[in-house]
């Protein structure tokens, strides 16, 4: 619209209208200076609040329409007495709203350089932040929505989608003071869908993310290790692959950052571990220990050695019924405690030697039964004496009492030709008073010391 006449006081535009200039204060004491047609206010005015605050600039049906700049001072709630710091605004307006392209400046320091609709950030828009923060991008309903990027006061950055004022979508996260980055999926804000976070500690993480946290199936790279399998909640849970960088490896189930169930663990020389782990399980009220990582319940552990052991674990030591067998040629079967061998077992040599019968923290202790003589040499008469066939002929087993891994207290000793001793032992010796028992059944009544006979009582 051209401006014909422009007299001060009306104006003759080239549609044949003429605005006629005036001034109206209002019942409330706002304050109207500009102009007039068919007794609106339209064409350019200054409109004056009560309050201090302004406009000046295009009206149309008695509304901010056009271009104009308002300019808000700090105010107090008449009520709370609350204070609200003022604005200005510079742009286009429609029906009374900003609309259009527009500036504004808050009293707190913050800006926005953009578009407006119906009153609010919509389109594309810069808002500079009291605090620092910048957002560059799509706007809508006054909030980030679309493509963008945000980046903070202390240099940390997020370039992608937004919706509702949240990270939505596709976007590329990073922390470069405090270290780190994210480059995938978000939703409503968090981390979700797939993505590749790289911590601070320069540990990474690529797979499916859930509400912030490592959720689904990833692959987690440390310093230490590299994991491969599911995760809950952030943490290793569901069955996964553990790579140490000192050569061990963990494949089985996972609980919460621990292994549990079953799993198998290879260590670095060789030897593996396969059976399970402490399991979380409530039964009547009962709960088992939690999860930490340590062999509970039944497994197989073989070393580098080849020495073996087939049985129960508890506190990850063998504790309970087991078999443990050695290069050695030698084999254990019966109870531990601690790792040590322990209750009623049979310590077995592939010779023929063995021992059953009562053992405590590894040593034999209680009563038991031991085999003396190898198997192999029971039938050479050459081999079953000592120092030769005018000698005195072997041992061959023990049946009685033994205290810390020897014999001592009542007991029964055999030797290879049947004869026997029947008395008390005393660190690993007959003792005292014991009667020799022959072959044939007879029976001679001695004394012995620390082994050695010192008289019959019949002499």
């Amino acid at each position: 619209m051209n401006v014909v006449f422009d007299l001060g006081s009306w104006r003759l535009t080239d549609d044949g209208r003429v605005y006629r200039r005036g001034k109206l204060r209002f019942a409330n004491g706002d304050l109207y200076d500009g102009e007039w047609l068919d007794g609106q206010r339209q064409g350019r005015g200054t409109f004056t609040y009560v309050n201090g605050a302004t406009y000046h600039g295009e009206f149309a049906h008695n509304l901010f329409n056009g271009f104009g700049v308002l300019r808000v001072p700090d105010l107090q709630h008449p009520l709370t007495k609350e204070w609200t710091k003022g604005s200005s605004y510079e742009g286009g307006f429609r029906d009374g709203q900003k609309h259009g392209k527009g500036t504004l400046v808050r009293g707190d320091g913050g800006s926005y350089d953009g578009t407006f609709a119906d009153n609010v950030f919509s389109g594309h828009g810069v808002f500079c932040y009291a605090n620092g923060d910048r957002y560059d991008g799509d706007w809508r309903h006054g909030k980030w929505w679309g493509k963008g990027h945000l980046l903070y006061r202390d240099g940390g950055s997020y370039d992608g989608d937004f919706q509702n004022g949240l990270f939505h979508g596709f976007g590329h996260r990073a922390w470069p003071h405090t270290g780190g980055s994210y480059v995938g999926e978000y939703k409503l804000g968090d981390q979700h869908g797939a993505g590749a976070r790289v911590f601070a500690d320069g540990s990474q993480y690529d797979g499916d993310w859930v509400d912030h946290r490592q959720h689904g199936s990833g692959v987690w790279t440390t310093a230490t290790f590299v994991y491969i399998g599911d995760f809950a909640h952030g943490l290793p849970h569901g069955n996964g692959l553990f790579r140490y960088t000192n050569g061990d490896v963990y494949e089985g189930q996972m609980h919460s950052g621990y292994y549990y169930g079953r799993g198998k663990f290879t260590y670095k020389d060789g030897g593996f571990y396969e059976g399970e782990y402490v399991a979380v399980r409530v039964r009547r009220c009962v709960v088992t220990p939690s999860p930490n990582n340590k062999r509970h319940g039944k497994g197989r552990r073989v070393w580098a050695s080849g020495n073996e052991y087939i049985g129960e674990w508890s506190n990850d030591v063998m504790h309970g019924r087991g078999t443990l067998r050695s290069t050695v040629q030698c084999m254990y079967t019966g109870g531990f405690f601690n790792g040590v061998l322990h209750g009623h077992g049979r310590f077995l040599h592939t010779d023929g030697r063995a021992y059953v019968g009562d053992w405590v923290h590894g040593k034999r202790d209680g009563h038991g039964e031991s085999i003396l003589t190898p198997a192999a040499e029971l039938g050479d008469d050459r081999r079953l004496h000592i120092g030769g066939n005018d000698a005195l002929y072997r041992l061959l087993k023990y049946t009685g009492a033994f205290s810390d891994d020897v014999r001592h207290g009542r007991g029964m000793l055999y030797y290879t030709n049947g004869d026997g001793i029947d008395g008390d032992f005393v660190s690993g010796h007959v003792h005292g008073a014991a009667e020799y028992v022959f072959a044939s059944g007879r029976r001679r009544r001695g004394h012995w010391k620390h082994g050695h006979r010192v008289a019959w009582d019949d002499d």
